[in-house]
């Protein structure tokens, strides 16, 4: 594997990224600054979490009461599962292996 691990330069998070899948840009940094204008204790969901970049810089930019991610690649749902767990927000975030189309069940 050729996975490394970023420091977010926030509430002294991390993220594990492999660039053979996915590694953020500046996109998230924007969408995650855009998003803080969330109602406090809000429940929020996410469509395509990727790494799971997205929820956890909300976790530090935001005070939601929990955020659903959902992510159908396999691969990239066990890489958000785990930046989840090294960060410790197993409380807030939510990863979902499955298609948008099913979300409903959830």
């Amino acid at each position: 594997m050729e996975e490394r691990i970023d420091d977010l330069e926030i509430n002294n998070l991390k993220i594990i990224q492999n660039p053979n899948y996915f590694c953020f840009g500046i996109d998230a940094v924007l969408l995650s600054d855009f998003c803080k204008i969330i109602k406090d204790n809000s429940t929020v969901l996410e469509i395509g979490t990727g790494n799971g970049i997205i929820p956890i810089l909300l976790s530090a930019k935001t005070k939601l009461n929990k955020i659903h991610s959902i992510e159908i690649q396999k691969e990239l749902y066990d890489l958000a599962i785990r930046n989840v767990e090294l960060n410790h927000l197993e409380h807030l975030i939510n990863i979902i292996n499955d298609d948008f189309n099913n979300i409903e069940k959830y």
